[in-house]
């Protein structure tokens, strides 16, 4: 089976002798950061006439007339894990300095930011002598250096055999849950030049979200992929017994590949039914707790959440699966118009949260947590009105928070209109 893997790649020299102040130039190029977390770039080129070395960590020091010094700590957010190299004349070698947006003395006045600016940091070079950097470095949530940096040379990778190739998908028009999906994915080479299929190229296949596990395909049947030929190939995708009733996506690949994919729809019949607007009543708890670990935005505070109860008020039995999506409404009836949060992305750990299919018979009922996400900076919109709508079939159902829903803080200030999310259904 193949499996893209990289190349090997030469190593950088990193011996020689330690650059002195006297032998660079350095320039300030910029930074970048995310997630209340900033820094800047300084690059340090080697005007010397023979090679040197910065590596490591230097010592750096933020200085501002009347005020104490602030030492840097070594590593960071973003920084402290750069790789050096020797530099021959004229090369550079890169040094990140970051600095915090979030801590607890940034929050102790509200409102005034930034509090404590310093224009001058001094770095020790290792051969001797010092540079001295001007920038604006806001330390009141501490300093912190990288290491050092020389650009390394990136690897390249193996490519598939079947590099070029095109791919489309058939798909029935409906399948059964718990049953084996039987689809056929065209694959064209359009190229003047026959593929070997070989070493086997392997592929992956998943319904409702992309596919990780490699499968091999049938290539002691199918050795070559003619030039401008379609091979058919069968495929067979096992369906969860538990996979809801509703359009669902399959998602198709090659592996190693970035450009041979195919995606379609089909219709699943499951042994559930979808829950519908009127057979459910919704419940929320406010007026909301800052959540913490996994959730990054919480742990900072830039967070509220309510937790979310669905009962099956019906005589039937049906079912809720998946993440709803969460618009808020002000109480003087305008639409928040708050945009979606990816939850997974606000996890900074931990497994991906299931995502099951909750069979709710009557009276049962299904849970989910809702957040609400930094910025907002308007007034208080309470009492909300908040709407989920199912993802399964669109169904939707209303409720207010009891006690309200209290906004997340407003950090960055006007305008910041925030953003909303929840988990994925579970059952209670």
């Amino acid at each position: 089976m193949f499996l893209s893997s990289p190349l090997p790649v030469a190593p950088l020299p990193t011996s020689g002798r330690a650059c002195r102040a006297a032998d660079l130039r350095v320039s300030d190029v910029g930074g970048n950061g995310g997630g209340g977390h900033s820094y800047a770039t300084f690059e340090f080129v080697d005007t010397s006439p023979t090679p040197c070395v910065l590596k490591g960590y230097p010592r750096v020091v933020a200085t501002e007339p009347g005020k104490p010094a602030v030492v840097a700590v070594n590593g960071g957010y973003f920084v402290g894990q750069e790789k050096s190299a020797a530099m021959t004349p004229g090369v550079s070698t890169s040094l990140d300095i970051e600095t915090e947006r979030d801590c607890d003395a940034r929050y102790a006045v509200p409102n005034p930011w930034p509090t404590l600016i310093y224009h001058t940091a001094t770095v020790t070079i290792p051969g001797g002598g010092v540079v001295v950097l001007h920038d604006v470095f806001d330390v009141e949530c501490g300093l912190f250096t990288g290491q050092f940096g020389v650009a390394q040379p990136q690897p390249e990778y193996t490519q598939s055999v079947i590099q070029g190739a095109t791919a489309r998908i058939e798909l029935p028009s409906a399948v059964d849950a718990g049953a084996t999906l039987h689809y056929v994915i065209d694959l064209t080479n359009p190229t003047a030049n026959d593929m070997t299929l070989a070493p086997c190229p392997s592929y992956q296949q998943e319904i409702g979200e992309a596919g990780k596990d490699p499968l091999e395909f049938n290539c002691p049947g199918v050795h070559l992929l003619f030039a401008h030929h379609t091979q058919r190939f069968a495929m067979e995708l096992p369906v969860p017994a538990d996979y809801p009733t509703g359009q669902a996506e399959v998602y198709w690949n090659v592996a190693a590949t970035t450009d041979i994919s195919a995606r379609g729809s089909v219709d699943v019949i499951g042994a559930d039914t979808p829950c519908a607007s009127n057979q459910l009543t919704v419940a929320i708890t406010g007026p909301g707790t800052v959540p913490g670990l996994p959730n990054m935005m919480g742990l900072k505070g830039y967070a509220t959440a309510v937790p979310l109860a669905l009962t099956n008020r019906s005589n039937a039995t049906c079912s809720v699966r998946g993440t709803p999506a969460v618009d808020l409404r002000a109480g003087d009836g305008t639409d928040l118009g708050l945009p979606q949060a990816d939850e997974q992305a606000m996890h900074i750990t931990g497994p991906r949260m299931p995502s099951p299919t909750v069979v709710l018979a009557p009276g049962d009922v299904a849970t989910t947590t809702l957040y609400w996400y930094s910025d907002f900076c308007g007034s208080d919109p309470n009492p909300l009105t908040v709407t989920l709508t199912l993802p399964t079939n669109g169904a939707t159902v209303e409720a207010t928070p009891a006690g309200g829903w209290r906004p997340p803080p407003c950090p960055d200030g006007p305008p910041g209109h925030g953003q909303v999310g929840a988990d994925p259904f579970q059952a209670s």
